[in-house]
């Protein structure tokens, strides 16, 4: 199988997820610990791109921050805190050719600096903007990442007959709490699950805590081909479900096999392109 990118990184603390619903394959695994420091004060960062530096070619990230937002391109401040319009915004919702649909209840879905009591609490170590997804202290709430657009437009650039999956994710995950979940669609179908009391009962984290490296970690999840994802929905029943920098990672299909020379001009159109969009919540 061809990859635009090796992954060469010591799992730390790995465990093949074993969080999703019952029937769901669970061949992905996932790493709690591998973040690195961002530059831009925002406190952990996928190790293969970051918030300024940028990083890998096939690699986006959404930091909700509109000084790094893709150049040229507005983000969307639909979900934006009020006094918070000038600094925060969803860069994934914007007019570029690769601009990844965010859906959900603008009453639900928050973008914001700081923490307020009741409301959210920035991830350790984090000054920048962040998403938070909240019930308000009723039922559920949920926010949907759709990146078929996305991914559509890369596997046109990349011609050849290549398909293009997401196969690695990657977030900052603050303050996690037992009522926090994660899903991951391909095609309408559940992939695979990562549950708030999963990552505690692995990590050996406590519930809500705003501070403590147990409950305020990187998470990457590593998807075989197989098991690629086109949508990621974030789920809450209370308040609230905290996040930053959300990362995601590009891989080629294993059939067909694309000629050196389309693999090369799909570099060089990424790099073109900016390649460091951002998204989130």
């Amino acid at each position: 199988m061809n990859k635009f990118s090796k992954f060469t990184k010591a799992l730390s603390l790995t465990a093949v997820i074993g969080l999703g619903f019952a029937g769901v394959s669970n061949a992905a695994t996932i790493n709690f610990n591998n973040g690195v420091a961002a530059s831009d004060g925002s406190g952990l960062t996928s190790q293969y791109i970051d918030p300024v530096n940028g990083g890998l070619p096939d690699y986006f990230i959404e930091t909700f921050d509109s000084a790094t937002g893709v150049p040229g391109f507005p983000g969307s401040t639909a979900y934006t805190d009020a006094g918070f319009e000038q600094d925060c915004a969803v860069n994934s919702v914007n007019n570029s050719p690769f601009g990844i649909s965010v859906n959900g209840n603008a009453g639900e879905i928050g973008v914001r600096q700081g923490s307020v009591s009741g409301v959210a609490a920035a991830p350790a170590n984090d000054t920048t903007c962040y998403g938070y997804l909240s019930n308000n202290n009723s039922g559920s709430a949920t926010v949907e990442f759709d990146y078929t657009n996305l991914l559509n437009y890369f596997t046109a650039q990349a011609g050849n007959g290549v398909q293009l999956g997401i196969t690695y994710l990657g977030f900052y995950w603050g303050s996690v709490d037992t009522y926090n979940d994660f899903e991951f669609y391909s095609g309408g179908s559940l992939v695979t699950e990562i549950s708030g009391v999963g990552l505690l009962n692995q990590f050996g984290g406590s519930s809500g805590n705003q501070t403590s490296p147990n409950s305020n970690t990187y998470v990457e999840i590593e998807f075989s081909i197989a098991e690629q994802f086109d949508t990621l929905v974030i789920n809450t029943s209370g308040v609230a479900g905290e996040f930053d920098n959300i990362v995601i990672g590009l891989s080629s299909r294993e059939i067909p096999v694309p000629a050196p020379t389309g693999l090369a001009l799909f570099a060089f159109g990424l790099v073109a392109l900016g390649l460091r969009s951002r998204l989130k919540k």
